[in-house]
């Protein structure tokens, strides 16, 4: 993957995520996508998804990734860059 156009690459990427997620965990799916300036936020029903989305990512795309786990919560969130 060159990631030429990386919202549209990167937001197919998350969908074959999602579907292989899906075969394992049903309940496990992307709520939302949206699209701003130079971000690509997408909101997940669960934990886990969000970070096979962003290793899958870093990996198709390289660039760095960094995950936050919540203390207080059932919450993560996966950043992605590349400079």
């Amino acid at each position: 993957m060159s990631c030429a156009r990386p919202a549209d690459e990167i937001n197919a990427l998350a969908r074959n995520e999602e579907k292989a997620e899906r075969a394992d965990h049903p309940m496990h799916r992307i709520m939302a996508v949206e699209r701003g300036r130079d971000r690509l936020v997408i909101t997940t029903t669960d934990i886990h998804p969000p970070g096979r989305i962003g290793r899958a990512v870093a990996r198709a795309c390289k660039g760095e990734l960094d995950l936050k786990f919540a203390k207080d919560a059932y919450l993560v969130r996966a950043g992605w860059r590349r400079d």
